[in-house]
């Protein structure tokens, strides 16, 4: 006999029930994955507590229980500590205590009078954000920079080597060269001019190369001390910063393990999130960059697939070492906040749109998340989670 925890566990969607005080008594897995929390941590939590960032939610789940209605959302936009949108569906809920089970959802039994449910039934089903859904192409596209970069390289450097040989040979020579079509002699000085453009060019076009060639290799793990790597992209960035009259406020928390990760991977990823951080601030008045670390204070619940199916899904608890860059600056519009993580997404004037695309899937390579929270003319804070045990991906 299947029984009912089982089909509840193996839904898509995420499943929480609240008694009439609005304590939640059940969630299912989907539910857990969607908060990032097990059932233990937030059982008998008030749903005001667990959706303080989403008072729509709030609002409805209240009425939903008080007032014995029903509710349908679509494409809902909503803040659970990350931005989210979901299709969302609201039932009362009624237990009947004579049947040692539960009554028909969503219509009343006994008190007719009543309007009052026993609680509430909340459904929620996640829509795969625009930055989800473009990161299979992004990877792909990696994958094709990267083939392209090593092609062009080959021939980039014969390329290069031909010209440091001409550039030596007119070293040695005083005469004229050559003659034009015009029959005008071309002096030495012109050909060291096109030879030193070709040179100049040639290593410009190296270094793009050499940088798209970074972005496809594969992090490789060693132990590290997370507060040296956030030292080295602060003195990388300190002429920048000083330039700019910002700031610096640094709270480390120095319990904190070493982790195993690519240490030139993750400097490249602070180094951008201090560069962004710092030029969201060139219009503030106060300019304030504020860098934290800390052990998280919540664990997130991971499922790893060992099978087909979500019953195949074992779960474990997490914890994870918190970097957080906050800034003072302009902050991110709220129809913005979902887009800033997409490749070639940018508002800055000569911007690539890859930072935070990459520090994205660094950190996913390195199995972490990038959390960001804003609010448009409050500054911005982008928090980074890495396993404390360095696992990675």
């Amino acid at each position: 006999m299947v029984s009912l925890d089982a089909v509840v566990n193996n839904l898509d969607e995420a499943i929480f029930l609240f008694d009439k005080k609005g304590r939640l008594i059940f969630i299912n897995k989907a539910a857990e994955e969607f908060f990032g929390r097990s059932n233990k941590e937030i059982k008998y939590r008030q749903f005001k507590d667990l959706f303080s960032d989403a008072k729509d939610i709030a609002m409805l789940i209240q009425k939903t229980i008080t007032e014995g209605r029903s509710f349908n959302c679509k494409e809902m936009e909503v803040d659970i500590g990350r931005a989210a949108n979901i299709d969302l569906n609201l039932t009362p809920f009624y237990y009947d205590d004579s049947s040692e089970g539960f009554s028909k959802w969503g219509s009343r039994r006994g008190d007719e009078s009543s309007t009052c449910a026993h609680g509430a039934i909340l459904c929620i089903r996640e829509n795969l954000s625009l930055t989800e859904r473009e990161d299979y192409q992004f990877d792909s596209l990696l994958y094709l920079l990267g083939s392209i970069a090593h092609e062009i390289k080959n021939p980039l450097s014969g390329i290069k080597g031909a010209a440091q040989i001409l550039m030596t040979n007119l070293a040695h020579s005083s005469s004229p060269i050559a003659q034009n079509k015009n029959n005008k002699t071309i002096s030495q000085e012109s050909y060291e001019e096109c030879v030193d453009m070709i040179l100049k060019e040639t290593d410009r076009l190296n270094s793009v190369l050499h940088s798209y060639l970074t972005m496809t290799r594969t992090p490789v793990f060693n132990r590290l001390n997370i507060h040296e790597v956030l030292e080295h992209a602060l003195k990388v960035m300190k002429t920048y910063i000083e330039k700019k009259r910002i700031t610096v406020n640094k709270s480390y928390d120095p319990s904190l393990p070493n982790i195993a990760g690519d240490e030139s991977k993750l400097l490249q990823v602070f180094i951008n999130l201090l560069k962004n951080a710092a030029e969201a601030m060139k219009t503030s008045r106060s300019r304030m960059l504020r860098i934290s670390t800390r052990p998280s204070n919540e664990y997130m619940v991971i499922y790893e697939n060992s099978g087909a199916g979500r019953k195949d899904t074992k779960t474990k608890k997490q914890r994870w070492v918190v970097v957080s860059i906050e800034d003072t600056g302009m902050g991110i519009p709220k129809d913005e906040i979902n887009r800033i993580f997409l490749p070639f997404y940018t508002k800055k004037d000569g911007g690539s749109g890859l930072g935070l695309a990459l520090s994205k899937k660094i950190i996913k390579d390195h199995g972490g998340i990038i959390k960001v929270k804003s609010k448009e003319g409050a500054g911005a804070i982008f928090s980074i989670y890495l396993p404390m045990t360095g696992e990675g991906k």
